[in-house]
């Protein structure tokens, strides 16, 4: 279980997000690619909402498990009324580490707030 510590600015995620290109993008795969086959999601509806985050809502962040990043930062994009991705992310300058990806069936309001209180 991660330890999660605080909420980010989400405008300013949208405005780091923004600069990455596709090839700045990392997987970690395997897992990346079994959890998108299993949940039936699309990679390239994923790249598209990391490099276009309009619908990015909710940006959590936790303690890195991984020595060579500080943070985790959660990513929740609200695709529809009931839909949301959450996209665990570790941000570094020239890069982009997609860790691994839920698709979740309820409001943010509820999933978020089990996690992060103001």
């Amino acid at each position: 279980m991660q330890n999660r510590v605080r909420t980010e600015n989400v405008s300013k995620v949208r405005n780091i997000l923004i600069k990455y290109k596709r090839d700045d993008i990392e997987y970690n795969e395997s897992h990346f690619t079994l959890k998108l086959e299993r949940q039936k999601i699309d990679r390239k509806e994923v790249v598209k909402n990391i490099l276009n985050p309009d619908k990015l809502v909710l940006v959590g962040v936790s303690e890195s498990k991984n020595p060579g990043y500080r943070d985790v930062h959660d990513l929740y994009f609200k695709l529809s009324r009931n839909r949301i991705f959450k996209i665990p992310v570790s941000i570094k300058p020239k890069s982009l580490y997609l860790i691994t990806i839920f698709k979740i069936r309820k409001r943010i309001q509820d999933e978020a707030a089990k996690y992060y209180r103001k």
